[in-house]
């Protein structure tokens, strides 16, 4: 179905944005779990994308545990469990998907697609709720096997970046006494923020539409080009000697996934352990080296995997993170 059906956008009060730094009991009397729900994104897919956010530990039990011993890989675990893998400050870490490569055509996307498939589950979605003085963060944390970008859409084997693994996330920002203020959504290596009154919304649930490939969150169908900041000088040189226009992400109004509530796939809301055990921990990468492809180039590793959101700074502080996120 389209993602029209959840445009319905409700007029927050200028009272409730003033209130911003106003504490009140009625957050306190809402848990966590009834928070994530009532705010749970839905979350619109391109129509070419190949892959749903899966759930962590599906993904562990397809990999194996690497660690770098200061020249190479070496194989530590080939069967890990989400509770014992290793935590900070013992060592570079990656955990290896078994079955599929992005040093493969277009990054590997239809082994991903079919590991992906196959380790089943449903869509999941990762809620944490962050809370200072004046402010609650609700973020939403979504896992992908996979992330492929096609310089071309629909996908080809022309110009793309690979990497297993792929976090992105959703933030709802709340004023200390709930009321919904603003809203983040991450981008490559940076994001998009907007005033609450801005963000499409189906009631309380903002809309996120899903660039193919990439799994960018934006919050509107069409084509978003990519923050020059996001993009490495050698890419654009390469693009410029290629007589071609930066990157470009494409979201349409595919498949929708969200509250159960919704008529959609429902996407089940998981919760992290609170960041002192198992995998949220886990210091590593989320996959394999990450990888570029061009012509003239062929394909070359170009960085790693990302990290797990434990290690990111919109984790320790989200406010401030969200502070440098362009404003539309």
């Amino acid at each position: 179905m389209h993602a029209s059906t959840f445009l319905r956008v409700a007029t927050a009060t200028g009272a409730a944005l003033a209130a911003f730094a106003i504490a009140g009991p009625a957050a306190a009397r809402s848990s966590d779990s009834q928070l994530l729900s009532e705010f749970q994104p839905v979350t619109v897919f391109d129509v070419d994308e190949r892959l749903r956010p899966a759930k962590v530990n599906a993904f562990i039990r397809d990999s194996v545990l690497e660690r770098f011993d200061g020249t190479g890989w070496v194989l530590v675990d080939a069967d890990p469990e989400p509770d014992s893998l290793p935590g900070p400050g013992t060592g570079v870490w990656r955990l290896n998907q078994g079955s599929c490569s992005p040093t493969n055509s277009l990054g590997g996307l239809d082994c991903y697609a079919a590991a992906a498939s196959e380790a089943g589950g449903g869509d999941s979605v990762y809620g944490r709720v962050f809370r200072s003085a004046d402010a609650i963060v609700l973020q939403y944390w979504y896992f992908y096997y996979d992330n492929t970008y096609s310089y071309a859409h629909p996908a080809s084997d022309f110009i793309w970046q690979a990497h297993e693994g792929d976090w992105e996330v959703v933030n709802v920002v709340l004023t200390a006494d709930g009321l919904p203020v603003s809203a983040g959504y991450s981008q490559h290596c940076l994001g998009e923020r907007r005033a609450w009154d801005d963000v499409p919304r189906s009631d309380t649930h903002p809309v996120v539409y899903v660039a193919a490939g990439s799994h960018a969150n934006y919050f509107s169908a069409g084509e978003h080009p990519y923050d020059p900041r996001c993009v490495p000088l050698q890419a654009q040189v390469l693009l410029a000697q290629l007589g071609l226009p930066l990157p470009r992400d494409h979201t349409s109004e595919g498949e929708v996934s969200g509250p159960k509530h919704d008529d959609g796939d429902e996407t089940h809301i998981r919760h992290f352990d609170g960041g002192e055990s198992g995998w949220t921990q886990f210091p590593g990468f989320w996959g394999e080296l990450q990888y570029f492809h061009a012509p003239f180039v062929g394909t070359v590793a170009f960085g790693t995997s990302p990290v797990g959101p434990a290690y990111k700074p919109i984790w320790h502080d989200p406010i401030a993170a969200m502070a440098a996120w362009p404003q539309s």
